[in-house]
């Protein structure tokens, strides 16, 4: 706050920048709105006196006067409430997008489009706000191609992350969930898992899909039978895992090793084995999950996983719409994943670490 004798604890103006850094209120203006011309020395004179003013644009002004709004839309999904535990991987993305935001000088405006709604009419509502310089969409919205023509009829440009369908739309950013499925699912068969189960991810989801030819690849390419009920269908809940777990342990012949095709399910399965842990199959059963989460990570017995790179992700995709809003080319970006091996897995008949 500026105190002076007239407006003690006003919130700090434009032209109290430009007069702190000592330049004109348009100079401040340009540097603001990501102008080009300006000298590296004075941008950083400028940014230094926003920051010790605390000053804030006025975002809606700047919407109306046709500059950029250094303003991004992200656009994600609200579930419904039997599939909000997947929001772990929703805000590690978020995270990410608010940081690299940060780092450019702009900011990141979170719109939900509810579940069960018309996708026409959210988009309407979303659009009709304050002006965003462009748009990020994550799944399962990146795959719906009404939510994209009404985005795309605004004007702005839109990233979509982890995309499936109909990838030279638009800009996106993704990695190879197919290949790395097969890759998770080859290491438990080196571990000499012969009856590996998948939990399968929500259907309205295209890397689930991904995920489950990846595992049929990989066993195929072993040699092995793809037995149809050793596939169960989850919902990138922890519910859902624990339940399909349950089922699988109570076959004739279960299974000796799980792939849950998110970690929140593989923390359900782990959670299943536990609690029949007393008998053989539950205290033997490997299990690896998808997607690396910290929280989920942090966990006991540490959890064989699939590592994505969501800060990495979430940041190409701030500076894919940065350069689309600039005019630069901008490409599709496809950043590679890891495998982590943790205490989860064993070889079969042995009982991991927990």
């Amino acid at each position: 706050m500026i105190k002076d004798g007239n407006h003690p604890g006003r919130k700090p103006t434009i032209k109290d920048v430009a007069q702190d850094a000592g330049v004109s209120f348009k100079t401040v203006s340009r540097v603001l709105n990501g102008e080009a011309g300006v000298r590296p020395e004075v941008r950083d004179r400028v940014r230094a006196s926003v920051t010790a003013l605390g000053y804030t644009p006025n975002l809606a002004a700047r919407g109306l006067s046709g500059a950029r709004s250094r303003l991004i839309g992200l656009v994600t999904y609200a579930p419904v409430s039997a599939y909000r535990e997947n929001y772990a991987y929703i805000m590690a993305l978020e995270v990410g997008l608010i940081e690299r935001c940060q780092t450019l000088g702009c900011s990141l405006a979170v719109e939900i489009v509810r579940a069960g709604a018309d996708p026409e009419v959210e988009i309407r509502a979303i659009t009709s706000g304050l002006a965003k310089d462009a748009f990020i969409l994550l799944p399962p919205l990146v795959d719906d191609m009404r939510i994209i023509s009404a985005l795309e009829a605004t004007g702005a440009p839109v990233v979509r992350i982890a995309p499936t369908l109909d990838l030279e739309r638009s800009v996106h950013v993704a990695m190879d969930d197919e290949a790395a499925a097969a890759e998770m699912t080859g290491h438990l068969v080196s571990l000499g898992h012969r009856r590996i189960a998948l939990i399968a991810g929500h259907p309205g989801h295209g890397a689930a899909e991904s995920r489950r030819q990846g595992y049929i690849r990989a066993l195929r390419g072993a040699g092995l039978e793809i037995d149809p009920e050793l596939i169960r269908q989850g919902w990138f809940t922890e519910v859902s895992g624990f339940e399909a777990t349950m089922s699988l342990l109570d076959l004739r012949d279960p299974p000796t090793a799980v792939f849950a095709s998110n970690d929140m399910m593989a923390v359900g399965a782990r959670r299943a084995a536990r609690l029949r842990s007393d008998e053989p199959a539950a205290a033997c059963l490997s299990i690896a999950g998808f997607d690396g989460l910290h929280t989920v990570l942090a966990g006991w017995p540490t959890l064989t996983t699939v590592c994505q790179p969501l800060a990495g992700m979430a940041a190409a995709a701030i500076d894919l719409a940065e350069a689309l809003v600039e005019g630069a080319p901008a490409t599709a970006a496809r950043l590679a994943y890891s495998i982590r091996l943790g205490q989860s897995t064993s070889a079969p008949g042995t009982v991991p670490l927990g």
